[in-house]
C-alpha cells in the first residue's frame, strides 16, 4: 500500500491499483459462491424429492389416471399382502412423486416416447426369399 501519494499520477495509479483489486475480490467470491452451491446441491436435491413426496399436485385427467394406475399397481399386486397402514400410506406417496415428476417433465417424456416410437416402425422390412 502506498501512502505517499505526490502527484497525479500517483492518484491514477493508486486509483487503478485498488480497482483491480476489488474486481479479484468480487472474482473469488463468485467463485466462493459458486463452491457453495455445488456443495448444497445434493441436499437441494433431496428437499426437491422430499417437496415432490408430500405434496398433491394438480387436479387433473393426468391426475387421476396415475393415481388410478398407481393403485392397480400397488394395492393389488405389490402390496397385495402387507398391512392396512402401508397399504394407506404407499401409494399416496408414490402417486404423488409420480405425477409431479410426470408434470415437471411430461414434454421431456412425451419427446423420448415420440423418438421410440419413430424407431420401433422405421426398423428396414427384410423380405425372406423363398
Amino acid at each position: 500500500m502506498k501512502n505517499n501519494i505526490q502527484t497525479i499520477d500517483d492518484l491514477k495509479a493508486e486509483r487503478a491499483r485498488l480497482h483491480n483489486q476489488m474486481q479479484l475480490s468480487k472474482i473469488g467470491m463468485k467463485n466462493d459462491i459458486a463452491a457453495i452451491k455445488e456443495e448444497l446441491n445434493p441436499a437441494r436435491q433431496a428437499v426437491g424429492v422430499l417437496n415432490d413426496v408430500f405434496t398433491s399436485p394438480k387436479k387433473g385427467l393426468l391426475t387421476l389416471g396415475i393415481g388410478l394406475g398407481v393403485d392397480v399397481v400397488l394395492r393389488r399386486t405389490i402390496l397385495a399382502r402387507a398391512g392396512w397402514l402401508p397399504r394407506l400410506v404407499v401409494p399416496f406417496l408414490v402417486r404423488n412423486a409420480a405425477t409431479n415428476m410426470v408434470q415437471k417433465n411430461g414434454k421431456t417424456i412425451v419427446e423420448k416416447g415420440l423418438i421410440w416410437l419413430k424407431n420401433v416402425t422405421e426398423k428396414p422390412i427384410t423380405h425372406q426369399k423363398d
